[in-house]
């Protein structure tokens, strides 16, 4: 009978194994959802034709904040294996290689995919790891190169570690839709009216080629009106970044006819002309003097107008300024009130979790009353004091005592979306040229930045860095993040964005108080399920001893 009894058990629980083989998948029982994908990832997931293999370099010997980081992508890609077998990962660690550390550095970094330091206080001392933070997807004819952390300006590492969580689903996903990206739309840069060198602007533009077809467009190209009217309207959005030359009435009748047109628009523009180079000159100054653009009435009618002011914000990044003479020479940062850090608004999904961005020498923008919709992107803080234009600009201002009391302004705008039903500037006026095909209204979107400099990178030795990253101070702003969610979302590819806002709630260890009881934590962790057992053996005979008694 007995023996019967462990035959059924037996029996029964071979069957339970088998059939959980047959099961995939798992209910999400968690608050925030973390581990159940979006509608849009499922479909994409399951729509795969192609094996895609993801390597993972993060792994080896890791700080807990990394290990945690790298169970959650386990975690995730074994639910994108279980919605579509033919994605498969393996986590790499290179160091396990017979490689030198120099070596592995080079050749990663050769890659653009550099390491990085993370000096970890344990238990008193202070251990330094070298991290490669990076996976790479590819399908068997291209790679993709995604990075697993986001940086933010004043995170911890452990801030970081949970922003990266929060962003993993989004960064395997924008993988996976650069690798089955068929056709692209097409963007035109603007390079005529003294825009930025492109040097510059190559890591924005760089940033946007697995996504977009990019061109130039030359606005004063030896064509008729009618003929670059036509060109433009080719592309689906144009960019312009710090425009300095002013456009003709013939111009602004293009882009007017355009945006009507349906094209959507990305400006980075500013009212202020300042020579950069003298203000690090022998005389510490130079003079910022209005900006004649001729495009009031086109903003106005689209309901911004620009003011001739400077911004000065108390919340400001730094400049460094070098003290001493030759030898003796050292280098300090000194906040300066003309490099505003806007806090992006976390009421659209373009700035919604983007981190701080940098302005320098930025314009205040109203917004006018009229039928468009406007969204504050980008505004300052309260503690402002802003200056008319022109003004004399002193390096020495940044060494000097900053008093509270004279930044006493309220907010301005700074980045303003502007999207609805737009109306022609030139509806009952001359037209520059005669149109056939004039339209007098049309459905667009129009993002406007007020600061030239925005999209534009600092350069090492003739070479483009990083956009956002500050070599100077060794910062890094959101800059780039920011125009890329702008520019997915004026393309109406707002879904790339959509999966960027999705919040997780990751319950991290405290590290002082894992190195303080993080011995005694491990003891008990391994006592307890021991003597629990022999607890429950203990309670066990007795019960039985007690029955056979009676």
């Amino acid at each position: 009978m007995v023996n019967k009894k462990i035959f059924i058990g037996l029996l029964i629980a071979v069957i339970a194994i088998l059939a959980a083989r047959q099961v995939t998948g798992f209910i999400d029982l968690t608050a925030d959802q973390r581990y159940t994908l979006s509608e849009e990832s499922l479909m994409q997931i399951q729509k795969l034709e192609n094996p895609i293999k993801i390597d993972i370099f993060l792994s080896g010997n890791l700080p807990p904040e990394y290990l945690r980081l790298r169970n959650e992508i386990k975690t995730l890609l074994n639910i994108f294996q279980d919605q579509n077998p033919k994605i498969t990962f393996e986590f790499i660690a290179l160091f396990d290689m017979e490689n030198q550390t120099a070596t592995v550095i080079e050749e990663m970094s050769a890659f653009g995919m550099p390491p990085e330091q993370v000096f970890q206080n344990e238990k008193g001392n202070v251990n330094e790891y070298l991290i490669f933070p990076w996976a790479v997807l590819n399908d068997g004819t291209r790679s993709v190169k995604i990075p697993l952390t986001q940086k933010r300006l004043g995170d911890s590492e452990s801030q970081k570690i949970q922003r990266s969580i929060q962003q993993l689903e989004y960064q395997f996903m924008d993988g996976l839709y650069q690798l089955s990206l068929k056709e692209k739309k097409n963007i035109a840069v603007l390079t005529s009216h003294g825009t930025s060198e492109s040097a510059k602007i190559y890591d924005f533009l760089h940033s946007l080629k697995p996504y977009y077809n990019l061109a130039n467009f030359d606005f004063k190209a030896p064509l008729t009106p009618q003929k670059t009217l036509e060109n433009l309207t080719r592309f689906d959005l144009l960019i312009l970044s710090n425009p300095n030359e002013p456009f003709t009435q013939t111009e602004k009748f293009i882009l007017d006819q355009y945006t009507i047109r349906g094209g959507k628009s990305l400006w980075m523009i500013d009212t202020a002309a300042i020579d950069r180079d003298s203000l690090f000159n022998l005389t510490g100054e130079t003079l910022a003097m209005p900006k004649n653009l001729n495009l009031e009435d086109f903003f106005f009618k689209n309901g911004i107008r620009f003011q001739n002011k400077l911004v000065r914000d108390i919340y400001s990044a730094p400049i460094v300024i070098a003290q001493g003479n030759q030898n003796d020479t050292n280098y300090f940062p000194f906040p300066w009130v003309y490099y505003p850090l806007p806090n992006p608004s976390k009421l659209h999904p373009i700035s919604h979790n983007t981190g701080n961005v940098l302005m320098q020498f930025a314009n205040p923008v109203d917004t006018l009353k009229n039928e468009l919709r406007k969204h504050i992107l980008l505004q300052s803080s309260d503690y402002i004091q802003t200056r008319g234009l022109p003004a004399v600009i002193q390096l020495e201002e940044a060494t000097q005592k900053i008093k509270p009391q004279d930044f006493n302004e309220s907010a301005v705008h700074l980045g303003v979306l502007v999207e609805g039903h737009f109306k022609s500037l030139f509806n009952n006026r001359v037209k520059p040229f005669e149109l056939k095909t004039f339209q007098s209204k049309g459905n667009s979107k129009m993002l406007v930045i007020c600061d030239g400099n925005f999209a534009e990178n600092q350069l090492e030795r003739g070479q483009p860095l990083e956009l956002g990253y500050d070599k100077w101070t060794n910062n890094f702003y959101a800059n780039k993040t920011f125009l890329r969610n702008a520019v997915h979302f004026l393309a109406d590819k707002d879904n790339r964005i959509a999966l960027k806002n999705k919040s997780i709630a990751v319950a991290l260890l405290d590290a002082r108080k894992l190195n303080a009881h993080g011995d005694s934590w491990k003891i008990s962790m391994t006592a307890l399920p021991f003597l629990l057992g022999i607890l429950l053996m203990v309670l066990h005979n007795y019960v039985r001893k007690k029955k056979y008694e009676q």
